[in-house]
């Protein structure tokens, strides 16, 4: 698989530091283009940091349901968890970091229930602990190879906790179905990225056995390790393997593992290559060891593994260990003596040894058992003043506890470290931060660190950023101690919070002076970088003219000493003027690219300097102070002349070493609320920041060495990586100032919306004062002036390029912005959109009331989300950014983001938020859990729907078409078009086009159930639905026995009728509701946005009398934006290609003749109403729904159901006149009202399909119609 390098670590085989530098002895050799095994061994480097990056990817995207599973085991509930020596766990508090991503439900449908996943959420709203369970029924650990046949047949019983659950193994198997379609990509990354590590150390035993067996001739291990290259690869080949099964133990725990492999293994097995899955789960097999209690960031992130029996399973060549770890006990690997050169920063200049032993000596645990000798030499040199070890990535580990069970390694230790010697570090440490705060001070003050001044102290310097390195290193490193008496000693808390550290009592360093020290470091750092580029880059330049000054002074003595210039008061002396001439010509001759050794000129400018020197031992010469002041000056030039060219980028590359923090990676997250402080005391601390960002951006340059000496392909990939996530630490640094100015705007929305009066257009003198209200005002303008203070601090900083990643300030600012925002309006949607409404049933009064309160509950969200505009455009000069438009394209994120996740439950290839256009990294929108009142809906968009479905039931209100809206039966409007605007008052357009989009998935889910439901059990009465076709046909014609020939039919198909009944008034209901929001977009944009809804009108004229252009995508956003500014007609919309139903309009028919009696027209509300109050049925939903399953089909549908109504009305007609007839009049009375439902019901149908007035008059005289209206 595409590998990218690991953590923010070393490239050159190291931690994550500057790559390391080439250093005498093979001349590149081993590394040239045609040298096999050097290219070899360098590829396999680079490969084990391209998988190594690989592990830390997908860490982070674990599929939500394998976690679950895996905390299920944990837990004792898992069904496919197996117990004993494989049933080892991940820790609950890393399992916790994946929580938040589970998914609600897998399942497609929860078939317990009948209604439709609209109504149930499409797979239930249960809690993590039944996810779990379900998860755990088909996600099975490595258990299952033991009996695979078993197992599988466990898929197909109910559980035993849920026998009463009569369809819980068919909602299994169609979770396991959903779930396999959904998370097949990645799942299959992981498979690869498990092979790539076996593939790895493979490819390493096949190159050392291919060194010993002698096919890269004149090489073998031990040539290789003479190599100052070979050495440093080989070294970091080993290592790297050894990194990559830590991290794997470590970001992926044993009982993730085990279900990704057996998942892959029953899924998609048979599509893939399995051949090795034997060796793999042997490779990834769980090793047993939980995480200790307590786990968490702010202390060393790795905690004691079983590396012995992880490391043994595909072990390394013995001999092999053997020659590295004593290459690397006696060799200086890197050669760092410049970095570093003090014999008391030895542990410092080795550290990256020292992280590369403690992981390859997993490999060889012997030596940590029994050679107690080699293992006192390696504490000697490498640990005598420090315990916890990075490892990779930002990655530490504590000594003191991972040798702990190890003998010879534990004795060793134990002999430098003690209580009283960890104190005594910790003292030593102290002293040395508090005197580094005071040098760092000193060199910081405005005006000290100029050219001259670098030049002249150039080694001071180097020296103070040395001890800083080495403090802050010791310091970041052993606070996350995590042996419980050391972290006592070093985490010590002062009594009382000080500027700087406490260099008395207790030495008590908190983090606040780590903090100072850091930035003040970092501030150093940068500006030294800085000066040195910028002096290599001049000093040819500072080279020329010091020497023209110092020539120009010399020339001038001369002349100084002829005497015949007007003030010069001295006597002539030619030996002077013939000594300062020819001291002018030698500096002249000094020449900055003379092609001589620099030594030689450095030789002739010392010497210029002794004879400048020895000059003023004359005496005429001694008593002429000003002759003594040239004389000085043109020591200084020549002395700078030296220092300058002796700059080169040697001094560059140490502080790259020295200023190194690739350690600091993930000890910095700890560190940013002390930041996160300093910056809400005084926003002008940000610029600060740069420097310490620069300091970090260093240690990106590691992982990617190798890569870039190999020319890799994965280079730019890997770089992006890494660089992104820098970028989000920084902008989690800087996050603080958006949280600052947001809640700055919370306060001024709150003032906007409930303090501040609104102007009138027309306003009294008298009452001016009033409306003014100049205290509120007052405070408006100080928080606009506080957010241009956290604007100003944060625009300061340059931009800076982090890795291969620009960080642009004012972008920083403005996705911090938009991330507040997101979060805030999430938040605020989220809690207010949630309604009382009951999940079962309704009485009138509880409908009411719950009525008043969601209406209440838009018109306050309504009114916030106005004030947050009012806010952000009150602001906009202030940030330099667009407030109004940031307003809208993050509120038409989140509802398309919340639309996109509720219509999910529709769809069985899910949309993940991984694969969300909507979704953003950098600006999430947050997602919260669904309600105990309404667990079907995802989010607060499938609430909203589903409290309009439930306003408009129709068991409770009726619908008039001529009033546009639901009315109850004592005529009060529940919703109406007030109902609609409302809405768009508190969620926007966007918000309306969201719910038109997902009542289309509503319908379009009601009819493919109608299909379904068609085809299964319509199907069966199609003899008798030919029969009916037959007897009734030609429709034109009333046949005999008509009215006896309707009676029996209904008799026999009145099992089919309810569904239809449901179908029908479901989708009539949505359409009716689209109808209305389409009405609702189209008055809104005739007003806001009259152009534009011209303009589309005139395309989708053009474009029905043309084949339109563009791509699918253009044609998708046409109607998107057709949509929103409400052209079309929802009546007239195809939602889906489906094969014709035969016998579908004569079904329809008799629906109407079954249902007809249960109707009468209502004149107030001019529509069919139900006859019996309670009773779920309304006629303007039934007749839309009806069009539009109609519509899905060729219109001769319609027509022939016209039809067979028109024979209908007729024949009904003349049962009229026979009923009138008699003397029955109660019956008489009943058959008019059947007949005069049926023709409203047809000319209704009529209206609501678009269908002309002469369609229906084909088959019923117009008198008729106008006949009904006086039958009663």
């Amino acid at each position: 698989m595409g590998s990218d390098a690991d953590a923010i670590d070393g490239g050159d085989g190291n931690d994550g530091s500057p790559p390391p530098r080439a250093a005498g002895g093979s001349g590149g050799a081993f590394l040239a283009a045609e040298n096999l095994c050097g290219r070899t061994l360098l590829g396999l480097v680079g490969k084990g940091h391209a998988i190594s990056a690989d592990i830390r990817i997908l860490s982070e995207r674990v599929p939500g349901a394998f976690l679950a599973a895996a905390r299920s085991d944990r837990d004792g509930g898992g069904g496919g968890a197996k117990k004993g020596a494989s049933g080892g766990e991940r820790g609950s508090s890393l399992l916790s970091l994946f929580q938040s991503s589970v998914p609600a439900a897998a399942a497609a449908e929860d078939k317990s229930k009948a209604t439709d996943p609209a109504d149930d959420g499409g797979g239930g709203g249960g809690d993590d602990a039944d996810e779990a369970r379900n998860y755990s029924r088909f996600l099975f650990d490595f258990s299952y190879l033991h009996n695979p046949e078993e197992w599988e047949a466990s898929l197909s019983l109910p559980s035993t906790k849920d026998e009463h659950r009569g369809g819980e193994s068919d909602d299994v198997l169609e979770m396991e179905r959903v779930f396999a379609i959904n998370h097949r990509k990645s799942i299959e990354e992981y498979y690869e990225l498990f092979f790539s590590i076996y593939d790895y150390q493979r490819e390493l035993n096949t190159f050392v056995e291919d060194l010993t067996t002698g096919f890269y001739i004149q090489y073998t291990v031990e040539s290789v390790l003479l190599d100052v290259d070979g050495r440093a690869l080989l070294c970091e080949a080993i290592w790297l393997y050894g990194v990559m099964l830590i991290l794997m133990e470590r970001l992926l725990p044993g009982p993730v593992r085990e279900r990704l492999i057996i998942a892959y293994f029953r899924l998609f097995g048979r599509d893939g290559d399995i051949s090795r899955i034997d060796l793999i789960c042997k490779m990834c097999k769980s090793t047993g060891i939980l995480p200790p209690p307590g786990f968490s960031s702010d202390r060393s992130f790795k905690y004691p593994m079983d590396e012995e029996k992880l490391f043994s399973r595909f072990p390394l060549p013995a001999d092999l260990i053997r020659n590295v770890v004593g290459c690397l006990i006696s060799d200086d690997v890197y050669r760092q003596s410049s970095a570093f050169p003090n014999i008391d920063h030895r542990s410092t200049r080795l550290s990256r040894q020292a992280s590369m032993l403690y992981v390859i000596l997993f490999f060889d645990p012997v030596v940590l058992r029994e050679e107690s000798a080699k293992l006192r030499e390696i504490v000697d040199k490498y640990f005598h003043d420090n315990w916890v070890v990075h490892v990779y990535a930002g990655m530490t580990a504590d000594l003191s506890l991972e040798w702990d069970r190890f003998s010879a390694a534990k004795s060793a230790l134990d002999n430098v470290l003690s209580a009283e010697n960890v104190k005594r570090m910790h003292i030593n440490n102290a002293k040395l931060i508090g005197q580094c705060m005071a040098e760092l001070r000193a060199y910081l003050t405005m005006g000290i660190l100029t050219d001259s001044f670098v030049l002249d102290n150039r080694h001071d310097l180097l020296n103070c950023l040395r001890r800083c390195n080495i403090a802050v290193r010791w310091r970041v490193l052993h606070r996350r101690t995590a042996n419980a008496v050391y972290h006592k000693i070093v985490c010590v808390v002062a009594e009382k919070v000080t500027t700087d550290p406490k260099l008395e009592a207790d030495f008590a360093i908190n983090n606040t002076h780590v903090v100072s020290l850091i930035l003040l470091t970092s501030q150093l750092e940068l500006q030294l970088k800085d000066i040195f580029r910028d002096l290599l880059e001049k000093k040819e330049s500072i080279w020329v003219s010091c020497r023209t000054q110092a020539c120009d002074i010399m020339r001038d003595l001369a002349d100084y000493y002829k005497g015949d210039q007007t003030l010069a008061r001295v006597t002539r002396h030619d030996g002077l003027i013939q000594w300062f001439g020819s001291m002018a010509g030698e500096i002249d001759d000094l020449a900055y690219d003379s092609g001589v050794h620099f030594t030689v000129t450095g030789r002739k400018i010392q010497l210029c300097v002794q004879a400048l020197e020895e000059v003023e031992l004359y005496d005429m010469v001694d008593r002429d102070v000003q002759v003594k002041a040239f004389l000085k000056e043109s020591r200084d030039l020549l002395l700078q002349m030296a220092r300058a060219v002796g700059v080169n980028e040697d001094i560059c590359e140490d502080i790259r070493w020295i200023s190194d923090m690739s350690y600091g990676i993930e000890s910095m997250k700890s560190y940013v609320q002390i930041i996160h402080f300093r910056i809400s005391k005084d926003p002008s601390n940000v610029s600060l920041l740069q420097g310490f960002f620069m300091k970090l951006s260093s240690s990106l340059d590691g992982p990617v060495e190798r890569l870039k000496q190999l020319k890799s392909p994965q280079v730019a990939r890997v770089t992006t990586y890494y660089s992104s996530q820098l970028v989000a630490f920084v902008r989690n640094v800087l996050g603080i100032v958006p949280v600052s100015v947001f809640s700055i705007l919370v306060q001024m929305s709150d003032i906007l919306e409930r303090r501040l009066q609104r102007l009138p257009s027309k306003v009294q003198v008298d009452k001016l004062i009033a409306y003014a209200q100049l205290g509120e005002r007052y405070k408006l303008n100080m928080m606009a002036h506080e957010i241009s203070i956290f604007a100003d601090g944060i625009l300061q900083m340059e931009n800076t390029v982090l890795g291969g990643i620009e960080v642009n300030p004012h972008k920083l600012l403005d996705e911090g912005l938009r991330k507040e925002l997101v979060s805030v309006v999430s938040e605020l949607l989220n809690n207010l959109l949630q309604f009382d409404f009951s999940a079962d049933s309704e009485s009138i009064a509880s409908m009411s009331k719950h009525l008043t309160s969601a209406m209440r509950s838009l018109a306050s969200l309504s009114g916030r989300l106005e004030a947050f505009t009012h806010a952000l455009e009150c602001v906009d000069d202030y940030l330099c950014m667009h407030g109004l438009k940031m307003w809208h394209e993050e509120m038409g994120r989140i509802i398309s983001y919340n639309v996109e996740q509720e219509v999910n439950k529709y769809l069985l290839k899910k949309v993940l938020d991984s694969d969300s256009k909507f979704q953003s990294d950098i600006v999430p929108i947050p997602r919260f859990p669904r309600t105990k009142n309404e667990p079907s809906c995802i989010n607060f968009m499938g609430r909203l729907v589903s409290m309009l479905i439930k306003i408009s039931d129709a068991q409770y209100t009726t619908y008039s078409l001529e009033r546009n809206g639901w009315f109850m039966s004592d005529e009060r409007v529940v919703c109406g078009l007030n109902t609609i605007t409302l809405i768009r008052d508190a969620i926007g357009v966007y918000g309306l086009s969201g719910i038109d989009r997902l009542l289309c998935y509503r319908t379009l889910h009601e009819l493919h159930r109608f299909v379904k439901f068609f085809r299964t059990n319509v199907s069966k009465q199609g003899v008798l639905l030919e029969q009916l076709r037959d007897e009734l046909f030609p429709e034109w014609q009333t046949p005999q026995d008509a009215v006896a020939i309707y009676a029996t039919a209904s008799k026999k198909i009145e099992m089919l009728m309810l569904p239809m009944l449901t179908c029908f008034r479901r989708v009539g209901q949505a359409q009716l509701l689209r109808r209305m929001i389409r009405f609702e977009l189209r008055r809104c944009a005739n007003v806001d946005a009259k152009l534009l809804q011209h303009t589309i009108s005139t395309y989708n004229t053009m474009s029905a009398h043309q084949s339109p252009g563009g791509t699918p995508d253009d044609i998708k956003k046409m109607c998107d934006i057709s949509i929103a500014v409400g052209i079309g007609d929802p009546m007239e919309t195809i939602f889906m290609k489906t094969d014709p139903l035969e016998g579908l309009p004569i079904l329809s028919l008799f629906f109407i003749v079954t249902y007809a009696q249960k109707l009468h027209f209502d004149s107030a509300l001019g529509s069919l109403s139900k006859v019996k109050a309670g009773y779920p049925i309304d006629g303007w939903p039934i007749i839309a729904g009806i069009s539009t399953l109609l519509r899905q089909f060729h219109p001769s549908y319609a027509k022939s159901f016209l039809a067979y109504l028109g024979q209908f009305i007729r024949v009904s007609v003349k049962a009229l006149a026979s009923t009138r007839q008699g003397k029955n009049e109660d019956a008489a009375r009943l058959a008019a009202e059947n007949l005069k439902t049926c023709v409203v019901l047809a000319e209704q149908f009529c209206d609501m399909s678009g269908l002309p007035s002469s369609a229906l008059y084909e088959h019923v005289p117009q008198y008729v119609f106008e006949l009904c209206s006086d039958l009663l």
